[in-house]
């Protein structure tokens, strides 16, 4: 009642005693109802917006509005009160745990390398929302399953999002499932105004599914250049949004370490959003090199013995002399591609007989003999990794 009397007196309004109860008993019945999504003081300043504009609108039905008197102009009447619309949030709809679709993505997350943090937080959340779900409560009035994906390039945090994107639709969650990617290019734009337009145009395509935004921790950092501040506005209305259409869509947010606390402290609506913080640690050398032998196996290709020590070994050097740039997954990506390209180069330089005798899919140590131990050519793979990779 006290913000209404600010509102009101900010607006430079006024209300007429029935008005005003039915202000107290608009903003008590929705107090009552709501969930964490509700705007508090926001909500008492739209309804005092709303109604000074359908006072205005009477006003211009008046016959000679400019004779009316200045108490005549900001007065609030209880028919301008009862016109406001408060809009109620469409049901979403019941759809069952779908334990075919469940399944196979839990066997997808568990298959992956390493990662055993993650897998265990993931399936504590499985079961919390099935727990909700079999025993009939609300798992979007309890949580907002809004995530962060912290972690260093190449650790799996793309991957993850769309298994758990996955999740979310089998245990019915989410509608449709789907999960659209972009980052700060795809949301700001160049103009004042702009941004909201281009980035509630990427919320519209993730209804139903996830908005997931890589590098998030650039819309709240602050450039030189003309759209420095755009990414507040980016911020701005992926909150509204996400308190507006709660529970018709998620956001993911993923970066790396020491850039995603910066942006979860840099708004303070931004930190109360996320449920979940998952974090992803670089893999060891064990895992880069069972990584290695799956992206080979894919490829159709086995490797020696002697070949698998060499890459052992290089893995371990990598991993000692890794930098904030190490690409992980994408690293390994990258050897296991300049191995199949000097296996490729050594068949080549053999006669088509010489090959017959040989086996094709076969990778030796000469493939991975120049991967070597010197800190000097660490550079070749400490590149930093551009768009979406794994």
């Amino acid at each position: 009642s006290r913000i209404a009397d600010f509102a009101l007196l900010e607006k430079e309004v006024v209300t007429t005693p029935d008005a005003r109860r039915q202000i107290d008993e608009m903003i008590t019945d929705a107090y009552r109802k709501r969930d964490r999504s509700f705007g508090n003081a926001r909500f008492v300043y739209d309804l005092i917006e709303k109604a000074k504009l359908n006072l205005g609108l009477r006003v211009m039905l008046e016959k000679e509005p400019a004779l009316l008197s200045n108490d005549a102009l900001s007065l609030i009447e209880l028919n301008d009160v009862e016109k406001v619309q408060i809009l109620t949030k469409k049901p979403l709809p019941e759809i069952p745990i779908d334990e075919v679709l469940l399944a196979k993505a839990m066997h997808e997350l568990n298959n992956l390398i390493g990662m055993d943090n993650i897998k265990h937080e993931m399936l504590e959340l499985v079961r919390l929302i099935r727990f909700y779900r079999e025993n009939g409560r609300d798992v979007l009035k309890r949580f907002f399953l809004h995530t962060v994906f912290i972690g260093n390039p190449g650790t799996g945090k793309t991957t993850v999002a769309r298994i758990l994107t996955r999740i979310y639709k089998a245990l019915g969650v989410l509608e449709r499932g789907h999960m659209i990617e972009t980052d700060r290019q795809g949301l700001v734009a160049g103009f004042v105004g702009q941004t909201a337009i281009k980035t509630a145009e990427k919320i519209e395509e993730s209804m139903g599914g996830v908005l997931f935004i890589d590098e998030a921790y650039s819309l709240t950092q602050k450039s030189a250049s003309a759209s420095g501040d755009f990414g507040d506005e980016v911020v701005q209305t992926l909150l509204k949004r996400m308190e507006d259409n709660r529970g018709e869509f998620f956001v993911f947010v993923a970066g790396y370490p020491e850039n995603m606390d910066n942006f979860l402290k840099a708004n303070p609506g931004l930190s109360s959003r996320f449920d979940k913080i998952l974090r992803f640690e670089d893999y060891s050398p064990a895992e880069l090199l069972e990584i290695a032998l799956k992206m080979f196996s894919d490829e159709g290709f086995g490797v020696a013995e002697d070949a698998k020590d060499h890459m052992k070994e290089y893995f371990v050097f990598l991993h000692q002399f890794r930098d904030r740039y190490f690409g992980n997954a994408r690293t390994v990506r990258q050897v296991v591609g300049e191995a199949i390209k000097s296996q490729n180069l050594r068949l080549a330089n053999l006669s088509k007989q010489q090959r017959e005798e040989l086996n094709v899919f076969q990778i030796t140590l000469d493939d991975v003999a120049s991967f070597s131990m010197d800190k000097d050519k660490l550079q070749v793979f400490q590149r930093r990794g551009i768009g979406f990779g794994r």
